[in-house]
């Protein structure tokens, strides 16, 4: 028996669904039923009731679910007493990909200096993927874009900090001497998309010009061939001003940042958790560092 199991089975329960459970946690359906499956035949008992209308626990299910809200507490407990007398862990967190060149490792640098042993898991995830890793329990903290749809009593939202898109240009560019830039400018250019950025809805940018998305030409997983390429060609992306202010293309002088100048693209960016679990002492105290970064980083 795995906690893994134990945690597909209470997400198939919370979903009344093992194909929506799979998706909202990001794993094939066929593998998050075989781990039910297994648990199933281990303990030797039912634990669902399946139906065309999605899934039911029995009354044993029901019973077993309760005590693996009974194991989930214990393993926070298990992992704040080691934290006690060793001081060293691991903080589980999702977040929107800007967070990582500033903050994150200032707020680690914060919780060494306090002799705090912490190593971060870091998955970096855009806003709606971070959003239902933690709502599943695979992150324990998240960070992402605020957005209304964070409406679930499962989440609990912190306010972290707002930032504002500016528009990243490079030398081959003919705004490269502007001031700033309009948003219809911005948009009629040659623009490189980061990840499913405008495919949907993913919060932030995606959000803010869902009706009027730029002109895409390329699009990438990788932050810094973004920037080399629009180093180095006439491409934009839209970046964020406070969180990249010490990126090293901006430094070096092979980038620009513009303003736009007729369009409020200010951001709010937060912390979730989930109320479903306590955190542990070693989250709450990356908490507070998180907030002293932020407060170190944009004051």
């Amino acid at each position: 028996m795995k906690l893994e199991q134990l945690l597909y089975f209470s997400e198939a329960v919370k979903y009344n669904s093992i194909s929506i459970a799979a998706e909202k946690n990001f794993i094939s359906q066929p593998t998050f039923s075989a781990a039910i499956n297994k648990l199933e035949r281990e303990l030797g008992v039912t634990l669902l009731r399946r139906n065309s209308r999605g899934v039911k626990p029995t009354e044993v299910g029901e019973a077993i679910l309760n005590n693996i809200y009974d194991i989930f507490t214990s393993v926070d407990a298990i992992r704040d007493t080691a934290f006690h007398y060793n001081h060293q862990g691991v903080v589980s967190i999702t977040t929107i990909p800007c967070m990582c060149d500033r903050v994150l490792p200032i707020a680690l640098k914060k919780m060494n200096e306090q002799q705090k042993a912490v190593t971060l898991a870091i998955t970096c995830a855009e806003s709606q993927a971070v959003y239902h890793q933690v709502l599943s329990g695979l992150a324990a903290l998240g960070i992402l874009f605020h957005s209304d749809k964070i409406a679930s009593p499962e989440i609990r939202y912190t306010h972290l900090f707002e930032d504002e898109y500016v528009l990243y240009v490079g030398p081959a560019s003919p705004y490269w001497n502007a001031s700033s830039i309009t948003i219809k400018e911005a948009l009629a250019q040659p623009y490189i998309a980061y990840r499913e950025e405008f495919l949907k809805d993913t919060g932030g940018l995606s959000a803010l010009l869902r009706d009027t998305p730029p002109n895409i030409a390329l699009r990438t997983d990788e932050m810094e061939s973004i920037k080399k390429i629009i180093s180095q060609d006439n491409y934009v992306a839209f970046f964020h001003r406070l969180m990249t202010k010490d990126d090293l293309y901006l430094q070096c002088g092979l980038i620009r940042s513009l303003p736009i100048s007729d369009f409020d693209t200010s951001t709010r960016i937060g912390l979730i958790e989930s109320t479903k679990y306590k955190p542990t002492a070693i989250d709450r105290l990356f908490i507070e560092a998180l907030k002293s970064a932020v407060a170190d980083s944009f004051k």
